[in-house]
């Protein structure tokens, strides 16, 4: 492990590391606009340069320049800070004052920079050169190309992750310009990742374009649900209301990126399908009164024809703690309720599948409930759902988030339904009892993505109508048949799972920190598709 000096600050990295990380690990920003830590080093801003004390040349570029032993730089010397005010100079000469209509504005590192380094009066005598302004150039991103700064980001994005390379610098010296090949246009689903790297407001995101200034935003970390990798996120919201996703770095899971499938899937916590309100039969309406409901039919449905009548389908798309809860309280007022699991996707998920980061599986949890499963032993698959139906002896089905009806195609179905969901599909429609399950952003939580890898997720909004947490229904469901020792809160129902489901030992939920751990077990080396659980036609 090399040991590097920074402004005097000793400092022991990974071997590779390059400067301006091994600056931050010492607790110093050196400005950049080309670097990026998941792309290929360009080194053509200059804004890293750096004085080099010791084991090397004078001034250097430190993104390129990586750690070991001996190696000292300063990054406060007068000559480092005349070299970011001329930079800063050089790069806003023919910068347009867009900054009041600038979607950038807020979150810009021209400004950010210009602050810092520049404060310096433009010695510009001719006129700006200009270039073309929102270009339409794909399904999601405009280009102001007169705002871009070449620093080649989208370039290397286009090249060396989605391998598209669409975009392109043309043009030299003060008429460089970014672009797409003519006649073309982006046709990745990673289009919003561009605007994410662009340090300036050269791409934007058309979906959140004049919605909403960034320094009225709130950032909540959570984690995409819409498949199996579990791409990290933040959450900007705003009064209640969700405004976008971005990615949140996690080198062990999505890098820097994510795709635009999850990052658009925000709006699906607004949509008209939406479940906000419970409901029963004979018009029973409230949470407590539909569980009250439900609660009564399961006793006399266990009472009349055994505990094998009524039964349980887990939820891949439901948390590891409203889907230990509810087998928890099934459990112990009917020990012999049937439960099963149903892999697959629902109809309405999208069909796409990508080596990067789609996951065939669009179902955020579904290798957290098939350890919780195992670990319960007598966890039964599709085909035992179909078997039971299909005999007439599962007289009550319990069914948490999934469409399970859908899944499994033409089926007989229980005599009564109960489903706990956040968007209407055909089982909540057959179904008797409806509860409102909140949405991943508006709880705390877990899910287990396909490695593994037990993520946490932190409620960003509050719960929209009437609904609630999984945990929090299953409680409110044991109480209302007679048992009362299920914790209510996310820590606490985590806690229980994890000293009763051996691959989750030893972890806690405040335990999983930013990125996240590792359940105790092999995860795959490769993307295992879920099986099509419904019949051929």
């Amino acid at each position: 492990m090399p040991t590097v000096k920074v402004n005097g600050i000793e400092v022991e990295v990974a071997p590779g590391t390059n400067m301006i990380e091994a600056a931050r690990q010492a607790g110093v920003d050196i400005p950049h606009y080309c670097y990026h830590p998941h792309l290929p080093v360009a080194g053509n801003c200059r804004m890293c340069l750096v004085d080099v004390e010791a084991g090397g040349r004078g001034p250097d570029i430190a993104c390129n320049m990586q750690a070991r032993d001996g190696l000292a730089i300063r990054t406060d010397t007068d000559n480092v800070k005349r070299m970011r005010r001329s930079v800063m100079e050089f790069l806003l000469v023919n910068h347009p004052l867009d900054c009041p209509i600038c979607d950038q504005a807020g979150e810009c590192r021209l400004q950010d920079y210009y602050m810092e380094h520049g404060q310096h009066h433009s010695r510009l005598a001719d006129e700006k050169i200009t270039r073309t302004k929102r270009q339409d150039i794909g399904d999601l991103i405009i280009l102001d190309a007169d705002r871009c700064i070449a620093c080649s980001r989208c370039v290397r994005f286009s090249d060396e992750v989605t391998k598209t390379g669409e975009l392109r610098l043309f043009n030299r010296t003060d008429h460089t310009e970014i672009g797409v090949f003519p006649g073309t246009r982006l046709s990745h689903h990673y289009q919003g990742c561009l605007a994410d790297i662009c340090p300036v407001g050269a791409l934007t995101n058309k979906d959140f374009r004049f919605q909403k200034r960034s320094w009225y935003l709130r950032a909540e970390p959570s984690v995409c649900d819409r498949c199996a990798t579990g791409c990290n996120i933040d959450v900007d919201h705003d009064h209640g209301e969700v405004f976008r996703y971005r990615p949140r770095r996690n080198d062990a899971v999505n890098k820097s990126w994510m795709c635009d499938f999850g990052r658009l899937s925000y709006k699906r916590l607004a949509a008209e399908d939406r479940i906000l309100t419970a409901r029963g039969p004979e018009g029973a309406e409230g949470v407590d009164a539909v569980l009250a409901g439900l609660a009564a039919a399961v006793d006399a449905a266990a009472r009349d024809h055994g505990d094998g009548s009524v039964g349980l389908v887990l939820g891949t798309r439901a948390t590891n703690e409203a889907n230990w809860a509810m087998l928890r309280a099934l459990r112990a007022a009917v020990p012999g309720a049937r439960v099963f699991l149903v892999e697959g996707n629902d109809p309405d998920a999208f069909d796409y599948t990508d080596d990067l980061l789609v996951h065939a599986d669009k179902n955020p949890n579904t290798a957290g409930v098939r350890l919780i499963a195992e670990a319960d032993g007598a966890v039964g698959d599709a085909e035992a759902l179909r078997a039971a139906l299909a005999d007439g002896g599962l007289r009550l089905l319990l069914v948490l988030a999934d469409d399970v009806l859908a899944r499994l195609g033409e089926v007989r179905r229980p005599e009564a339904l109960a489903f706990f969901g956040t968007w209407a599909n055909a089982t909540s429609e057959a179904a008797r009892w409806v509860l409102p399950l909140a949405a991943a952003q508006e709880v705390e939580g877990s899910f287990t993505n396909f490695q593994g890898r037990v993520q946490r997720l932190q409620p960003a909004i509050p719960a929209a109508g009437d609904s609630r947490p999984g945990q929090v229904l299953a409680a409110g469901l044991a109480r209302a048949l007679g048992e009362d020792a299920l914790p209510a809160g996310a820590a606490g129902v985590f806690h229980d799972l994890a000293a009763n489901v051996p691959a989750f030992f030893g972890l806690s939920l405040a335990g999983l920190g930013a990125e996240g751990a590792l359940v105790h077990r092999e995860p795959p080396t490769e993307q295992v598709a879920p099986p099509d659980t419904r019949p051929a036609p």
